[in-house]
């Protein structure tokens, strides 16, 4: 077998800046081939001064660019989880209307409390839930009617985020799972460039 000559050897400059090499076409050809080397790596024969991407030398057949993965089709008809997270999204707000008319009905007197501070227990947590409970019910309710936008798969993904703190977990995890699958952000419009 004979020894390729210093000619056909390569030096490769690594991230890191150092010089690796000298080293055969072939081994070019492997590194770039287990993704150690990209295409636009710098690399030069031995002996040159100048460093060049890897793709300039043609006797390594190396492509200039990778190729572009093919974009999953747009489904044409939404996907399941679109329907749960409708029914996600209604439930939780009126699971979130229904506390806040709940604390508001107790502490409206209806309720007898055994001591003042049970009282003002109830009317403070009233008043957390109107501040924090509402601005959440209108959220998950405008959630559900904006479903074919495509900043929306975002929206979504922080709307079954914050089912995940709570009651919501068992039924946010799979939907979570299902709101991840290429087909929902096909669906979308989150698999195009733009």
């Amino acid at each position: 077998m004979e020894t390729p000559s210093l000619q056909d050897r390569f030096e490769v400059r690594g991230d890191d800046g150092n010089v690796y090499g000298p080293e055969t076409a072939e081994t070019i050809r492997r590194w770039h081939a287990e993704h150690r080397l990209e295409a636009q790596s710098e690399i030069r024969r031995v002996g040159e001064t100048e460093w060049r991407p890897l793709s300039a030398f043609e006797q390594l057949k190396i492509p200039s660019s990778k190729p572009t993965p093919n974009p999953i089709p747009v489904p044409t008809e939404a996907p399941g989880v679109i329907l749960w997270y409708c029914i996600y999204n209604v439930l939780t707000a009126v699971m979130y209307l229904g506390l806040v008319a709940l604390l508001w009905w107790a502490q409206s007197g209806v309720v007898e409390f055994d001591s003042p501070e049970e009282e003002m227990e109830v009317t403070i947590l009233a008043w957390v839930f109107l501040v924090i409970g509402l601005p959440l019910a209108i959220f998950h309710l405008v959630c559900c009617f904006m479903t074919h936008r495509r900043w929306h798969w975002v929206l979504g993904f922080f709307s079954i985020g914050i089912g995940m703190t709570g009651c919501c977990l068992p039924f946010c995890i799979p939907l979570l799972i299902f709101w991840l699958k290429p087909e929902t952000k096909a669906w979308l419009g989150r698999n195009q460039s733009q």
